[in-house]
């Protein structure tokens, strides 16, 4: 091969470089645009926040993760755990979210759930 083709090997290869690099900071942009209309939703201010609530009979907390599992939103725990929220926190309820997946789980109702935060 002569130094011309290398050199447009290597710009071709640049090019698709680029070209991943770039699909990959949408991608990324895309899962923190869709975590973030999540936590809207669901009162978080980010993925790591504990949230009180405080009723009449009983008060608790919970956290991101729990809202995703009651919600049986597979992709938001995608996305939570991918954000760096830890599935180790437990509510006030002292379960973590795959307890939490588990006690819920009704004829398969969270299976995708369990699945993610099991991944």
């Amino acid at each position: 091969m002569d130094a011309q083709g290398r050199e447009e090997d290597r710009q071709e290869e640049e090019e698709e470089s680029r070209r991943r690099q770039k699909a990959e900071e949408e991608e990324r942009a895309a899962k923190k645009e869709r975590l973030g209309l999540f936590l809207q939703k669901t009162g978080f201010q980010s993925f790591s926040e504990k949230k009180v609530k405080k009723g009449i009979l009983s008060s608790g907390f919970s956290y991101p993760l729990h809202a995703a599992v009651e919600a049986k939103d597979a992709e938001a725990v995608e996305l939570l755990l991918w954000a760096g929220a830890d599935p180790s926190l437990a509510n006030s309820k002292k379960q973590t979210p795959l307890d939490f997946a588990q006690k819920k789980n009704k004829q398969g109702s969270h299976s995708q759930v369990i699945a993610a935060l099991a991944a």
